[in-house]
C-alpha cells in the first residue's frame, strides 16, 4: 500500500471505537516477535501536555546523541506526525513502509476473535514499537492515547513516567471522579520505575504516592523536587526561563512556543531526561538543552500558523485545554477582537467547553472536523445557543455565530469577515485535517479568495 491508502485504511479503522483491552496489542506484539521489549521506554500521561512533553524530551534526548523516537497522538494534518524520529516526524514512505509489516499479523488478529478488530491506535502504537524496533532506537518516549491501564501504549513497560495534569476525561470509560480518572492513569507505573509529577492536586497525589509504594518504584514532585524557577513571558517569541531540575539547574533557557503551561512542560521533560540520562551515567548538558530549543515548535498547540492575518491553531480538546486556550487568547490578545472557529467531538464535554469558548469569541463560526467522532455542527450550534441562554451577562457572548460545514470553509470565511488586527482562531478537536497544512500554505501566497 502507498501512504493515502494506509491513511485511508487508518481512517476506516476509526468505527472500531475505543476498546479498554490489553488483549489485541499484547497479541500482536507477540506476534511481530515483541518488539517492545528492546527499546527502553518512557510514559507521557495525563489530561493535558502529554504531546509537548513528549516531544521536548524526545528533543532534549536526541540532542544527547541518544537515538530517540516519540509517538504522541492525535495528529493534526497527516498521520506521519503521530512518529517523530531522531530529529523529526517520519516519511510518509516510511510510515506505509511499517504499516506494510505489520498487515499480515493485524489480519490475522481481526480473524481471531479477540473482541473484535484492532482498532487505529492500536494498530498505530504497535506500528511504534516495530518501527523503533527496526531503526535501531535506545529509547521511544509514547504518549498515552486515554487513561493508562488499558491504553495501548501500557503493553510496554516504562523505567520513567512523566504525569502532567489529571482533570475529567472521557468518564464514560474511565471513571466519574478526578481520583477514578487517577487511579487509571496510576496503572502505568511500573517496578522500580521513576516518575514525574507536574500536578498538585492532592487526590491525585495520594493515589499516586499509593502505587509508588506498591511498585517500589521512585516519586519526583514539582516544586519540590523540580520546578520553573524564573520565567519571563517574551510575547508571541515564547519564554525565557531558568529550571531547578533534579540534578543541577538550568538558566536562560528560550523556549519559542506559546502558551503559559509550556514552561511546565518543559521542566517536567528536562527532569524525566536526567533521570533517564542518569541510567546512562550521564547528565544534562545546558548547552545542548538550550541550543536544540531555538527552533522548538509543537504543531497545533496554540501555534502560530499565520502572522498577517493573524490565525492560531490550539488543539484544545477537552474542558481544562479549553480554559488554558481562553487564558492565553486574553493574555496574549485582550484588546483585539477574536473570531473563533470551534469543531468539538461528541464523546467529549462539549457543554463545559462551549460555555467558556463563548466567553472569549466576538465572533464565533460553528462547525466540524469531518472526523466520524465529531459532533456535527447542526447539533453544536443547537448546544451552543442552549448555553448562551443561560448567560445572565449578554455582553460577553458573541454578537454574531455562523454555522459552516468544515473548517477549511469556515477559515476562507472568517478571513472574509475579519478585520485588519482582529484574531482568528482555531480551536476544539482538530483532528484529522489533511487539508489544513496545504491550506495554510495557499493562503500565504495570497491564494483565499
Amino acid at each position: 500500500m502507498d501512504f493515502a491508502e494506509v491513511s485511508k485504511y487508518l481512517d476506516d479503522c476509526l468505527i472500531f471505537g475505543i476498546k479498554p483491552s490489553l488483549i489485541r496489542i499484547n497479541k500482536i506484539l507477540e506476534l511481530l516477535g515483541d518488539p517492545h521489549k528492546n527499546t527502553d521506554f518512557i510514559h507521557i500521561v495525563g489530561t493535558n501536555g502529554k504531546t509537548s512533553t513528549a516531544l521536548m524530551l524526545a528533543d532534549i534526548l536526541y540532542r544527547h546523541s541518544i537515538s530517540t523516537a516519540c509517538h504522541i497522538s492525535p495528529h493534526i494534518d497527516s498521520y506521519t506526525e503521530r512518529f517523530w524520529i531522531n530529529g523529526g516526524h517520519i516519511p510518509e514512505k516510511r510510515f506505509a513502509g511499517i504499516f506494510e509489516e505489520i498487515y499480515p499479523d493485524i489480519e490475522r488478529i481481526n480473524k481471531m476473535g479477540l473482541g473484535g478488530p484492532i482498532t487505529q491506535f492500536e494498530i498505530i502504537t504497535a506500528m511504534s514499537f516495530k518501527l523503533a524496533e527496526t531503526e535501531d532506537i535506545r529509547v521511544m518516549v509514547s504518549e498515552a492515547g486515554m487513561g493508562g491501564r488499558w491504553d495501548a501504549t501500557n503493553a510496554a513497560d516504562a523505567i520513567l513516567v512523566g504525569f502532567t495534569g489529571v482533570s475529567l476525561e472521557h468518564t464514560d470509560i474511565l471513571g466519574d471522579t478526578v481520583e477514578e480518572i487517577a487511579a487509571e492513569k496510576a496503572e502505568v507505573i511500573k517496578n522500580n520505575s521513576g516518575v514525574a509529577v507536574l500536578t498538585g492536586d492532592r487526590r491525585v497525589l495520594e493515589i499516586l504516592n499509593k502505587k509508588v509504594k506498591q511498585k517500589n518504584a521512585r516519586l519526583f514532585l514539582s516544586g519540590r523536587d523540580f520546578k520553573v524557577a524564573r520565567v519571563q513571558n517574551m510575547g508571541l517569541k515564547g519564554w525565557d526561563l531558568d529550571i531547578s531540575g533534579i540534578k543541577r539547574d538550568y538558566n536562560n533557557i528560550g523556549l519559542p512556543v506559546l502558551g503559559d503551561y509550556q514552561p511546565l512542560n518543559l521542566s517536567l521533560a528536562v527532569a524525566l531526561a536526567e533521570l533517564y540520562l542518569d541510567t546512562l551515567g550521564r547528565e544534562l548538558d545546558q548547552e545542548r538543552l538550550t541550543g536544540g530549543l531555538d527552533d522548538f515548535h509543537i504543531k497545533g498547540r496554540f501555534e502560530i500558523l499565520m502572522q498577517q492575518p493573524a490565525i492560531i491553531a490550539d488543539a484544545a480538546h477537552n474542558p481544562e485545554g479549553i480554559k488554558n486556550f481562553v487564558k492565553n487568547v486574553n493574555g496574549y490578545f485582550k484588546d483585539r477582537k477574536i473570531i473563533v472557529i470551534f469543531a468539538v467531538l461528541k464523546d467529549k464535554d462539549y457543554r463545559s467547553m462551549i460555555k467558556d469558548v463563548v466567553k472569549v469569541s466576538d465572533k464565533l463560526i460553528l462547525t466540524s472536523s469531518l472526523n466520524s467522532r465529531s459532533l456535527g455542527s447542526e447539533d453544536l450550534e443547537s448546544e451552543t445557543l442552549r448555553e448562551m441562554d443561560h448567560f445572565k451577562n449578554k455582553d460577553q457572548l458573541p454578537s454574531d455565530i455562523y454555522r459552516i460545514d468544515n473548517i477549511e470553509n469556515s477559515l476562507r470565511f472568517a478571513l472574509k469577515i475579519s478585520g485588519t488586527n482582529d484574531i482568528i482562531c482555531i480551536t476544539g478537536s482538530i483532528t484529522n485535517l489533511e487539508s489544513l497544512g496545504s491550506m495554510v500554505k495557499r493562503l500565504k501566497k495570497g491564494k483565499h479568495g
